[in-house]
């Protein structure tokens, strides 16, 4: 199922709260999802907590701002994947805590529970530090990814793809669980 506009902008900010309430985010983080027309949806440079569904930017494929301002400021990523991954509709940024550590430790994350399985057996990591805000560097994440569900950042959080914006969200929290354990 394909939401419109209005229903994903209001999915978008109830998976900010989400994400927020989980600890996932700490007041940095975004989520982004294709819109039917092929523009990206994403959240503004703003803790996810407090996002409202006016304040979220659209935006064309190569970055150019088509509502709203000031998008997140990892957006070259974000399009990067959304550019070389068709099947992905969504992405879930984060910077929950057991993640951070085995990033920064360069340990990926392994399949060890029921739903941490939904992300495929391996999630590797991204080896370079720092936030990802031009082209190269996403598309250099881009090749990190591959075809993987998702990607620890070295020292910068997580990147979680999907095919909807629920399961972004969803998954970003089973990440976070298997990570954990």
């Amino acid at each position: 199922m394909q939401e419109d506009a209005a229903e994903l902008a209001q999915l978008m900010v109830t998976g900010c709260q989400i994400l927020s309430e989980q600890g996932l985010v700490e007041g940095f983080g975004h989520l982004s999802a294709r819109l039917p027309d092929g523009h990206i949806l994403m959240t503004p440079r703003k803790a996810l907590g407090l996002v409202q569904p006016d304040e979220l930017v659209t935006l064309d494929l190569e970055g150019g701002v088509i509502r709203g301002t000031r998008p997140a400021l990892e957006v070259a990523m974000h399009l990067a994947v959304y550019r070389a991954r068709p099947e992905v509709r969504a992405i879930a940024r984060t910077h929950s805590r057991a993640c951070a550590v085995l990033g920064v430790l360069g340990w990926p994350v392994r399949a060890v529970h029921g739903f941490g399985c939904h992300l495929g057996p391996l999630v590797p990591v991204y080896p370079e530090v720092g936030l990802i805000h031009d082209r190269a560097a996403g598309e250099a994440v881009v090749a990190a990814l591959g075809q993987h569900e998702a990607l620890l950042l070295r020292g910068n959080g997580t990147l979680v793809t999907a095919p909807s914006l629920v399961d972004a969200v969803v998954r970003a929290i089973w990440l976070e669980e298997a990570a954990a354990i």
